[in-house]
């Protein structure tokens, strides 16, 4: 759908009043845009003799970065299919009582679906956000800086995703999934600031002093 399309024609439609893509598809867009820097950061390691012990290591991370980019990416488009989903579940009759009861049972698993897709944004950047304190300890130095952008954006599509899962949590009536989501992700975006923090702090050590 959009992955494939131009950034341009992407950018242009989300500027517009276009159902889609909204918020969610934007979160992956900047959590790919954010690993592709670690991944540069790491690609610029291997193969250097200055960092030969580290090598083994940073591949390791390379390969689990590498995926995630993909993902992200994915999560681009599954976001826009999941709220279009939405167009199905409003033009459904809603008449009479069981017309109404099987519209909110639709609405109900609609909702978990649009929800899902930020979450996965948000854990597929945490996992690639919290490689990232190791990366600027170990990775080429002069690439310190892009392992910097990338865990500003990370944790920036970390947060643009919570408010994705947020919108649609408010609407989901099981209580207990309810509770136990709200308690995911502010895991999440509590590991994801350490794990920025970590790794802003050895980047300005490196390039401010």
């Amino acid at each position: 759908m959009f992955v494939d399309g131009s950034i341009r024609s992407y950018i242009d439609q989300a500027a517009s009043n276009a159902e889609v893509p909204g918020g969610g598809s934007i979160s992956g867009l900047a959590g790919s845009l954010a690993v592709c820097m670690g991944e540069m950061a790491a690609n610029f390691t291997l193969g250097k003799k200055k960092y030969a012990e580290s090598e083994e290591r940073v591949r390791e991370i390379l390969d689990i970065l590498t995926p995630l980019r993909e993902e992200l990416l994915k999560c681009m488009d599954d976001d826009a299919v999941a709220f279009a989903a939405f167009n199905d579940v409003y033009a459904m009759p809603k008449d009479t009582d069981e017309e109404k009861a099987a519209r909110t049972e639709r609405m109900q698993k609609t909702l978990r679906k649009a929800m899902a897709v930020p979450l996965r944004v948000m854990t597929s950047a945490l996992t690639a956000i919290e490689l990232l304190p190791e990366l600027a300890k170990i990775g080429n130095r002069n690439l310190i800086s892009d392992t910097g952008v990338s865990a500003i954006l990370l944790e920036a599509a970390i947060r643009a995703a919570y408010l994705n899962v947020m919108v649609n949590l408010k609407f989901i009536d099981d209580k207990m999934h309810v509770r136990d989501t709200r308690a995911i992700v502010e895991d999440i975006l509590a590991r994801s600031a350490r794990a920025m923090k970590e790794t802003q702090n050895e980047v300005e050590r490196e390039i401010i002093g």
